[in-house]
């Protein structure tokens, strides 16, 4: 399918890593006046990341309008730019305090947002001196309710592997990218980006078929598969551009700011 016999829609999803932003984690000015455009031509635009809120609020949210819905902890809450929960389906308290002390405890790591605050685990704290999108930070210690859409363990190793392999009960999903160490995010059973979509469409007043959905990675699939109009990043895998209708340029040449450009022409 060739971009310019493409049908302008009404809604637009993107991921964030690898789409949204190139293999630097940065958002190119060529990107951001993209995103300016679809919002000037008032289409319907958010993200759909398998990270939490409080991992892009203060670096990715701020190039979208205050009041726009963004699919976030990989489908686990819609959230709006500015803070107010649309709509969420959270692991409760106790099996996320079960959860992470296990992964600590076979020598992963974890991490997991609640609002603006992302609580990683105390080895994970030691590693970081300064996040460069200003997340921040917190220890788990006295945090009472630890209730979260979403779970990321990361170091992974085969102990952690085979307890997470048990967890029947959630959504375990293992990411590979080319720019980052394999990790798992894990949700609320059934819970995914393409499940979400449907309520993020009906919030905006849209119907999936009017929605575009750019990834670039596995947890993208379920997205591509039930919008109107999908679209891989170049440096995808295999997998993800047989998924879409079409493949468009790599995230380090711009890929999506010309893919955006086009579609407003």
């Amino acid at each position: 399918m060739k971009i310019d016999s493409l049908v302008r829609p009404k809604g637009i999803l993107l991921d964030v890593d690898g789409t949204l932003t190139n293999r630097q984690k940065e958002v190119s000015e060529r990107t951001a006046r993209g995103i300016a455009g679809v919002v000037k031509k008032g289409l319907k635009i958010g993200v759909a990341t398998g990270r939490s809120y409080a991992s892009i609020v203060n670096y990715i949210l701020p190039f979208f309008p205050k009041r726009s819905l963004h699919i976030v902890a990989g489908g686990g809450q819609i959230v709006r730019a500015d803070g107010k929960i649309i709509w969420e389906k959270a692991i409760p308290h106790g099996q996320v305090v079960n959860l992470c002390q296990e992964v600590e405890a076979s020598g992963a790591t974890y991490a997991f947002g609640q609002g603006p605050i992302l609580y990683r685990s105390e080895e994970a704290l030691k590693k970081i001196y300064k996040h460069p999108w200003g997340t921040k930070t917190k220890s788990t210690k006295g945090l009472k309710d630890w209730s979260t859409p979403l779970v990321s363990v990361s170091n992974i190793n085969e102990k952690v592997r085979h307890f997470l392999s048990q967890q029947r009960d959630l959504s375990v999903r293992e990411i590979e990218t080319d720019y980052l160490p394999p990790y798992f995010d894990i949700t609320a059973k059934s819970v995914n980006k393409g499940a979400t979509a449907r309520i993020w469409a009906k919030k905006q007043g849209i119907s999936l078929k009017e929605t575009l959905a750019v990834g670039d990675s596995i947890n993208d699939l379920e997205l591509m598969r039930v919008v109107g109009l999908s679209a891989a990043m170049e440096q995808s895998p295999g997998k993800v551009k047989a998924a879409s209708d079409i493949t468009i340029g790599d995230t380090d040449k711009d890929g999506l700011a010309e893919f955006l450009e086009k579609l407003l022409t």
